[in-house]
């Protein structure tokens, strides 16, 4: 990540969240700022005072804003790390676990994205609440479990991603410590997730879809997670080999399950061997399966899926999947070395070195990952910097909308692809809260009325600029007009059409 720091910009949600923190309408007073943002995340009232506090403490300094998104990265792997070794895995898988998960591709808009932050943070305070819990298990003490229950809440309502995994918890206290020790814990545990379940559930706005809609979702989540799983196995190469792989893993860990039952996997007492295995692979699947739940009733755009900023569905989701696919690293390896037993004493050396492999393939579809976000960002500057040749100082109240460009590089890839990140941009480029800009996406065109001019069509808004105070702009080739009345506007509208919606299929 680090050579790209320097060069990183926004996208989509950070633009408008900046121009919030620097223009929210009545000016930028700390009390105008806040209410801004209670009126954009009321329902999670984490990210009221996260998400200014960011431009707050780094400004709109893009790669400050990035490192920060990483360190947030690099604290989940951490206390992945931490977790692991607390449940007795040793060093090198526990490091190696949390290595790949940091360069894990498909999720890594949560990387990649500044604005997709609220659910790497919710992690984050989800790990640490465990990784507490864990401490108080072992010690006996109430006083750190309060601290697990708190991050526990405060995680929910930052992003109620992690509520499934919180109320399941207590099977690993029950497991590790015994159900006296665990029950008064677990239920602790449930009742702070579910006060903020609560909290969340009963402030959004978002429409009740109903049983019918949320099965037929389900199913969408099954089929999507499944190829989810097969990327996770085979990161590279542009492919369709889902059920290939599916039984290809099914098989692996059926294998080292009859030979567990067997009693044929049996390791001396102390020392990580195949039963051991076993149980952190349907650790890592029972945590893929927890990440996506709590997307069942969601609307159908949140379906897992490897495609830029919409991977950000699979971001706890996808810890699970790493941990599974390094465990069944390990179930092969621990088999192969039963297999010959000559070759034993290398199993563990060859599950590191298979798993540098995999992490080898993740790195390759990062990079090139990175480099479609990065030629994204910059096929912004060059629109903007078309933009402010063409216009070098706007008058207040203007309105811009702009024709010709592409929406995405590919797809989940966004250029300027929605109303609200052109509508911050011109607002931060040009120092003035009053502006306005929207891009002309497929499926709208000019619409000159009475009074102004508009967009219509898909996914066009009701806005309406004064003749004299709005703008066309092509910002592919740079043709502009200010048309004065109806018939003006009539006159050129046809010349300003949408650019391409896509501009490479590949991601």
């Amino acid at each position: 990540y680090g050579p790209h720091v320097a060069g990183w910009g926004f996208f989509l949600d950070d633009w408008a969240d900046a121009a919030g923190r620097y223009y929210p309408p009545g000016g930028d007073s700390f009390g105008n700022v806040m209410a801004y943002f209670h009126s954009t995340f009321f329902y999670r009232p984490v990210l009221v005072v996260f998400t200014p506090l960011k431009y707050f403490v780094f400004g709109d300094d893009k790669a400050a804003l990035f490192v920060w998104t990483l360190f947030l990265a690099v604290a989940i792997a951490t206390m992945t790390f931490a977790v692991l070794r607390m449940l007795s895995v040793p060093r090198a898988h526990a490091g190696l676990v949390a290595a790949l998960a940091l360069v894990y591709p498909w999720f890594d808009s949560i990387r990649l994205w500044e604005s997709a932050n609220p659910a790497p943070l919710s992690i984050a305070l989800a790990l640490g609440g465990f990784w507490l819990a864990l401490i108080g298990l072992s010690r006996r003490s109430w006083k750190w479990h309060a601290g697990a229950a708190l991050l526990y809440l405060v995680s929910v309502l930052t992003y109620e991603l992690t509520l499934p995994l919180i109320l399941v918890a207590g099977v690993v206290y029950t497991l590790t410590a015994g159900w006296r020790e665990a029950r008064w814990r677990w239920a602790a545990d449930i009742v702070a997730a579910l006060a903020g379940g609560l909290w969340v559930g009963t402030h959004t706005t978002r429409e009740v879809s109903g049983l019918s809609a949320d099965f037929s979702h389900l199913g969408e989540i099954v089929e999507g997670g499944a190829k989810i799983f097969a990327h996770t196995f085979l990161p590279v190469g542009q492919h369709e080999r889902t059920s290939l792989m599916l039984l290809i893993v099914a098989a692996i860990l059926l294998v080292g399950l009859v030979v567990q039952l067997r009693g044929e996997g049996d390791e001396p007492a102390g020392r990580w061997g195949l039963r051991q295995w076993l149980i952190l692979a349907g650790a890592g699947l029972a945590i893929a399966i927890l990440g996506w739940t709590i997307f069942i009733p969601a609307d159908p755009y949140y379906t897992p899926t490897i495609f830029g900023e919409t991977n950000r569905v699979n971001a706890l989701a996808g810890y699970g999947l790493v941990i599974l696919a390094y465990a069944t690293i390990g179930v092969f390896c621990s088999l192969f070395a039963r297999a010959l037993p000559r070759l034993g004493r290398f199993a563990t050396a060859a599950t590191v070195v298979l798993a540098l492999v995999l992490g080898g393939a993740y790195v390759h579809v990062l990079d090139r990952h990175i480099g479609d976000w990065e030629t994204a960002y910059s096929i912004q500057k060059q629109g903007i910097a078309t933009m402010k040749s063409t216009y070098p100082k706007l008058p207040p109240e203007s309105t811009v909308f702009t024709s010709g460009y592409p929406a995405y590089l590919s797809p989940g890839v966004p250029v300027f692809a929605v109303s609200w990140d052109l509508n911050g941009m011109i607002k931060l480029e040009y120092g003035d809260g009053s502006l306005s800009a929207y891009p002309m996406t497929e499926g709208m065109k000019v619409d000159c009325g009475p009074d102004g001019i508009g967009l219509s069509g898909t996914g066009a808004l009701p806005v309406v600029s004064p003749y004299g105070k709005a703008y066309l702009l092509n910002l592919g080739n740079g043709e502009h007009v200010r048309p004065r009345n109806r018939a003006a506007c009539r006159a050129v509208a046809g010349r300003y059409v949408p650019g391409p919606e896509i501009m490479t299929a590949a991601y």
